[in-house]
């Protein structure tokens, strides 16, 4: 099952009866704005209940909610969420670029790295580099993206307001931990940002993303690795190796 959270900064206790969750909790909960949960809602892509004027949602629900869309992408023959997302797009390897993988970058506190990676990433022409950086770290303020002991995800706030042409992942891998004040103490050495056109689209890689990164073996092969094609080379058998796994 995909987790994407456990009680994060600025998320309030859940409920003891049956974990229900509120708009601002779920929006917690999945990384996502408020206005992206409303959209959602819209167009009947989450499981919800409607109490008085207000919507309410189960854990269980939305976490089975997640796992159904990732199995209908991983297992094939289905459609993803949204028409317009191939099934190869919860893949990482496809995302990555050599230009946009960088190893032993320079030492730095969070928001300064992110900054750094932003600036120094092959994007589609005319994104506002700034306004990226501003939305990911106004992301990371509402609780933080290190999901895994070794690893964080990074993304804009809002994915939409940016345009992407495709979706693209920015890897970097740092030269000692980082402190990105996670609850649980992680201070992850490689950061995967994540540039999706869609929430959805996001959803779909981060699931696959956690369960690659959350692998000691490969992050410790990521750091012995001289160069950004020896990083995509040990994320390619990593993925390779998972994927003969689901489908056995």
């Amino acid at each position: 099952m995909l987790s994407i959270g456990g009680e994060k900064k600025g998320l309030s206790p859940l409920t003891p009866t049956g974990d229900i969750l509120t708009i601002r909790q779920l929006s917690e909960y999945l990384m996502v704005s408020e206005k992206t949960i409303y959209r959602m809602l819209d167009k009947s892509l989450l499981p919800a209940v409607r109490v008085g004027a207000q919507w309410r949602f189960r854990k269980r629900d939305i976490d089975a909610w997640l796992d159904e869309q990732v199995k209908k992408v991983e297992i094939g023959g289905q459609k993803a969420v949204l028409e317009e997302l191939a099934p190869s797009e919860i893949d990482v390897l496809p995302l990555l670029l050599p230009k946009n993988v960088w190893q032993g970058v320079p030492q730095l506190p969070r928001d300064e790295l992110l900054s750094w990676i932003v600036m120094h990433a092959t994007l589609d022409a005319g994104v506002d580099r700034q306004a990226l950086y501003e939305s990911i770290r106004t992301r990371e303020e509402l609780s933080s993206t290190a999901l895994v002991k070794d690893a964080a995800f990074p993304h804009p706030n809002e994915p939409s307001d940016f345009g992407f042409k495709k979706k693209r992942v920015l890897l970097a891998v740092a030269r000692e931990p980082v402190i990105f004040n996670d609850p649980n103490g992680y201070r992850p050495r490689v950061i995967v940002v994540i540039l999706a056109r869609t929430i959805q689209g996001y959803l779909l890689t981060i699931s696959r993303a956690v369960k690659l990164f959350g692998n000691p073996a490969l992050i410790g092969r990521i750091a012995r690795s001289g160069s950004s094609e020896e990083v995509i080379a040990a994320i390619r058998d990593a993925e390779e190796r998972l994927m003969a796994s689901v489908s056995r």
